[in-house]
């Protein structure tokens, strides 16, 4: 999941406006400085393979999987993404 969340944080630094900061071992993707999503750095959700981002203004975790699942959470990162602008 390290590589994954790698390639996540990649793809997501390159959308406008987003910032990424270290926070309590996750990092946090930011949108104009609004937080939308964590990804996984040095510790793990409840479920290891799992990134979160922010839904109606609740938080919920989403299972990528492996490499092949990064466009499936591509996609509902951009969805939590366009709702934070």
């Amino acid at each position: 999941m390290k590589r994954t969340s790698v390639l996540l944080a990649q793809e997501l630094a390159n959308w406008p406006d987003v910032t990424t900061r270290p926070m309590f071992g996750l990092r946090a993707i930011y949108r104009k400085g609004v937080i939308f999503a964590m990804l996984p750095d040095k510790r793990s959700f409840e479920i290891p393979d799992g990134i979160a981002y922010k839904e109606d203004g609740k938080w919920k975790v989403f299972a990528v999987g492996d490499e092949n699942g990064i466009g499936r959470a591509l996609g509902v990162l951009e969805k939590s993404y366009r709702k934070t602008g």
